[in-house]
């Protein structure tokens, strides 16, 4: 080899890289100390824990998640300052995953994002979390300002307080961002704009299968829009006050309480199982069943919790929730406790069965029955009765005393010949 080859071989090699995985707090004692020592293209993973931190990402193309889920991860923002900021250029590849974020208080000299803080062009991604109980003068939960346009998809917005705008999300100045698969519920506004989203001055987000219930306001309680034009597709908007969307706007295929004009706008009931619960799944007699439009712009491979959309020549769900086989636990569990499982499939499929495993794979094992998560022995735990008519079976448990605080069971649900999702049984 000429030493010219040898020389570009060398630079070829030198700019592919290597991409490490920093773990906290194994690795650095904090998530900003992490977010100090990685470099482009890393992951920082976080154990279960709360952290209080106000986290910046300083303009790096890196991925912070938790490695167990927001149930188990909490960014405490103190009341000091945003829990997450982004204000660097960041882009889609600067990801935050996973975390439950609460109890930011903003910006202190913007006054803006009490969860996230997105400013000056940084449009990262901002999936998978649960922003909850964040207060900031504009965007409680979330803000996008001056050309910063976020992926926003998957996450529970809730209970969040913008007192002047936008209690849920806040976008200004010629942001857009892509909303997508969020359920966004509880946020407030008192006396001012924008319950769950304040949308203004040319921000033009797009809003595509979500779910927006019981926000409040004292003018636009769902969305208030001033000089920009929003698309919004397969999106629920029931019992928002006081009002649930301003009038002109560019809305179809929506379920819309009141009714609102658009191609395939329907105003009815979604049914949701258990709203005051926080549980918006939809059964299988919901109006917004396959009400929805497959050619929505920005519309997502899956749902707000990963199960997937319906395939291209059917029509998907309208909200966060697409109907397919499901299993979950409603609220804590419990030594001694009762514990609800929800199956959601098909109605009078059978049979309907629940499994354990000794662990969770890091990548899932094809099957014939889809993906299957749950590493070996496996234990059949319960046997269900058929799926009643609404596609919804309920099946209520006892806790066994002997399961110590801390136990983590990893489970699966056969519904007919589908395997559900992963769900994790913590005992806390």
């Amino acid at each position: 080899m000429r030493c010219g080859s040898i020389l570009l071989a060398i630079a070829l090699f030198s700019s592919i890289g290597f991409s490490a995985e920093i773990y906290v707090p194994d690795d650095q004692p904090t998530i900003q100390d992490a977010i100090k020592a990685s470099a482009q293209g890393d992951t920082v993973v976080v154990r279960p824990g709360t952290y209080v931190e106000n986290v910046n990402f300083n303009g790096k193309a890196i991925t912070v998640r938790s490695e167990l889920g927001p149930r188990v991860t909490v960014i405490d923002g103190n009341q000091t300052g945003s829990c997450v900021t982004f204000f660097s250029l960041e882009a889609a590849d600067s990801v935050i995953e996973g975390f439950t974020l609460t109890n930011g208080s903003g910006d202190l000299i913007w006054g803006e994002g009490g969860g996230v803080h997105c400013n000056s062009s940084s449009s990262p991604t901002i999936r998978n979390n649960v922003i909850v109980k964040n207060t900031s003068l504009c965007g409680g939960g979330i803000s996008c300002n001056t050309k910063s346009s976020p992926v926003i998809i998957g996450n529970l917005i809730m209970d969040n307080d913008g007192p002047s705008a936008g209690g849920g999300i806040f976008c200004l100045t010629s942001s857009s961002p892509h909303i997508v698969n969020n359920i966004i519920t509880g946020n407030h506004v008192a006396n001012a704009t924008g319950g769950a989203i304040y949308i203004g001055y040319s921000s033009d987000p797009v809003i595509t299968n979500n779910t927006f219930f019981a926000n409040s306001a004292g003018n636009g309680g769902g969305i208030y829009v001033y000089q920009s034009k929003p698309k919004i597709t397969n999106t629920i908007f029931w019992d928002n006050v006081p009002n649930e969307l301003p009038a002109g706007l560019d809305v179809t295929y929506c379920d819309v309480k009141g009714g609102y004009a658009g191609t395939g706008n329907i105003d009815a009931d979604p049914l949701f199982l258990d709203p005051a619960m926080g549980d918006f799944h939809i059964p299988f007699d919901s109006p917004c069943r396959s009400a929805g439009d497959r050619n929505a712009a920005g519309l997502p491979d899956i749902d707000f919790e990963g199960d997937p959309r319906t395939g291209l020549f059917a029509f998907p769900d309208i909200g966060a929730d697409e109907f397919h086989a499901h299993f979950y636990i409603r609220g804590k569990v419990s030594p001694g406790g009762k514990a609800t499982g929800v199956v959601i499939g098909w109605p009078k499929t059978n049979p309907v069965m629940l499994i354990s495993g000794s662990g969770v794979s890091p990548t899932p094992d094809p099957t014939a029955y889809g993906n299957l998560w749950l590493l070996p022995p496996w234990e059949h735990r319960v046997h269900f009765n058929p799926i009643p008519d609404n596609g919804v079976r309920l099946i209520d448990r006892v806790v066994t005393t002997t399961l110590p605080p801390g136990t983590r069971i990893p489970l699966q649900a056969l519904v007919g010949t589908e395997l559900s999702n992963l769900w994790i049984l913590g005992v806390e």
